[in-house]
């Protein structure tokens, strides 16, 4: 995950929540529930966005509010028999529909992921 991570320009202060700390892969909510812990919020106040049947299954099981996305190859059926709330075409889709999940600000979006910036093709590290 590391590598992944470092790939994606995440800083490493981010926190995050990988199969190998917790004990039961999903559906188990473990993953969930240690994330919400991890950041000190209430898992009845969270919202999962996942594309998969068990990302949301993981959801409906820890309390959290599960929002389905159709671009993990699940139709928009499968993820709300599985409890998706309400399901989007991909991340910017659901980014232009938040009010729906009941996403509320006047600011802009914060996500609590930190990233550095990329280089161009035309500058030099």
């Amino acid at each position: 995950a590391s590598l992944s991570l470092r790939l994606l320009g995440i800083e490493k202060d981010v926190p995050v929540i990988t199969r190998d700390l917790v004990r039961h892969a999903k559906p188990d909510p473990d993953r969930f529930l240690a994330a919400a812990e991890r950041l000190g919020v209430e898992i009845s106040d969270s919202v999962v966005v996942g594309d998969s049947v068990w990302d949301l299954l993981a959801a409906r099981r820890a309390r959290a509010l599960g929002v389905g996305l159709l671009s993990g190859g699940y139709g928009r059926e499968e993820l709300e028999r599985a409890g998706a709330y309400r399901v989007y075409n991909d991340p910017a889709d659901l980014l232009l529909h938040l009010d729906e999940v009941g996403v509320r600000s006047a600011q802009p979006l914060e996500t609590g992921i930190r990233m550095r910036p990329r280089p161009t093709r035309n500058s030099r590290s």
